[in-house]
């Protein structure tokens, strides 16, 4: 390598220099806020523990710089947990397979010089079965492992506290699948769509009750002119045909109101995806020019406003019909 860094398979004789670089990194010896702007902690594993993943473990690199060893990577799959993982465990039970980064350190004499990003991201290129996860201490945050994992592209998954009382960050790394990312923009487009179609849906089921209620109010002020004696009941009709058609509007808005904000949410969703298929190639279509300056309207479409504020107007009609026959 042109730095003179190589990362080879760890082998049984290097075990010694990789037991005194972890004892550097130990969880109980080394002051937590200086870990925190420097470096990383780690387990207190055993020169045992070591050569016992030797051969369990699918990832065990050293870096070497000539023949020092300046930084090590412990990684294994879900299948080679051990019994005493209770955080590692608990993310397999909820999320399923997955490539644990146990341990990686490097020499103090070679730090923030990219030696465990490379052991990083030697393990990350091999690995394409499953998401790859790293858990470190968050109390005090870790700013140096949190700029770490987020500069390799891992992202918080979640925040546990094991037995040991040590509170800890998961990042979790995922490679896209994009025959997953294209099943998932197809199902985001269709609930889109059905949620359009749904609101038309409500607009005209609305149209239709309004229409029967407006044909029972004429009907009804109608019946009063004619009924003489009976007026004051075909006022109260009409009155509860008002308050019904008021109440029915009202309900028509709001239900117009949200499925608006759920149609707004769906389309953000395509277009996160369709973001992530265009990096693979693919091209922007629910997305594109809605970046271009005078095209915000591309966001919030001015129809679904209108179609939400119809059910008000109507409303405001219902209302003004029941105050002129109250006050009549």
């Amino acid at each position: 390598m042109a730095d003179g860094i190589e990362i080879v398979r760890a082998g049984d004789d290097q075990l010694q220099a990789v037991v005194a670089l972890a004892q550097d990194w130990r969880l109980d010896g080394v002051d937590p806020d200086r870990a925190s702007r420097d470096g990383f902690l780690v387990s207190d594993y055993t020169i045992d523990d070591y050569r016992n993943r030797l051969s369990t473990a699918e990832h065990f690199w050293v870096a070497l710089k000539g023949k020092e060893v300046v930084g090590f990577v412990l990684a294994y799959s879900d299948e080679r947990l051990g019994p005493d993982e209770w955080l590692n465990h608990r993310v397999k039970s909820t999320l399923g397979a997955f490539l644990v980064i146990k341990q990686v350190c490097v020499a103090r004499s070679v730090a923030r010089s990219g030696v465990a990003s490379r052991l990083y991201h030697h393990v990350l290129e091999q690995w394409t079965a499953s998401p790859v996860i790293a858990a470190a201490v968050c109390e005090p945050y870790n700013e140096a492992s949190a700029g770490f994992h987020r500069k390799l592209g891992f992202e918080e998954l979640t925040r546990l506290t094991p037995p040991d009382g040590r509170r800890r960050m998961v990042w979790v790394a995922r490679k896209p699948r994009e025959t997953l990312l294209q099943a998932q923009y197809a199902i985001a487009v269709d609930l889109y769509k059905h949620e359009d179609n749904t609101n038309w849906q409500k607009l005209n089921n609305f149209f239709y009750i309004t229409a029967g209620l407006a044909a029972a109010l004429g009907f009804t002020l109608g019946a009063q002119q004619d009924a003489g004696s009976a007026q004051d009941v075909s006022r109260s009709l009409a009155s509860i045909v008002c308050v019904i058609g008021l109440g029915s509007a009202l309900a028509f808005a709001q239900m117009l109101r949200f499925g608006r904000r759920y149609l707004s949410a769906r389309k953000r969703c395509a277009m996160d995806l369709e973001e992530v298929l265009a990096w693979h190639g693919g091209q922007r279509i629910v997305g594109r020019g809605t970046d271009t300056e005078g095209n915000d309207w591309l966001h919030q479409s001015p129809t679904g406003l209108i179609m939400a504020l119809l059910p008000v107007l109507v409303a405001v009609c219902w209302a003004a019909m029941l105050i002129v026959l109250v006050v009549r």
